[in-house]
């Protein structure tokens, strides 16, 4: 049997981030830049730059600073 790389929350997570940082990705680059010769390049990063910040405060931070806390208030 093969073995599931993502358990299916984590994937509609991921999924759902990704969304996230599409739609801010998008509506950041026309706004400041508009659609210029590099636009998808600039989108491409900005995409990447929001999923990374987004996907580790919600996948990292926020559950390791509620472990930690819930673990010391004990």
């Amino acid at each position: 049997m093969k073995k599931k790389v993502l358990a299916p929350q984590l994937k509609r997570s991921l999924l759902l981030l990704a969304v996230i940082s599409l739609l801010l990705a998008s509506a950041l680059e026309i706004y400041v830049f508009g659609f210029t010769p590099d636009f998808m390049v600039r989108w491409l990063r900005s995409f990447f730059v929001f999923f990374v910040l987004i996907a580790v405060t919600v996948l990292a931070i926020v559950p390791g600073v509620n472990y930690v806390v819930n673990r010391f208030s004990k």
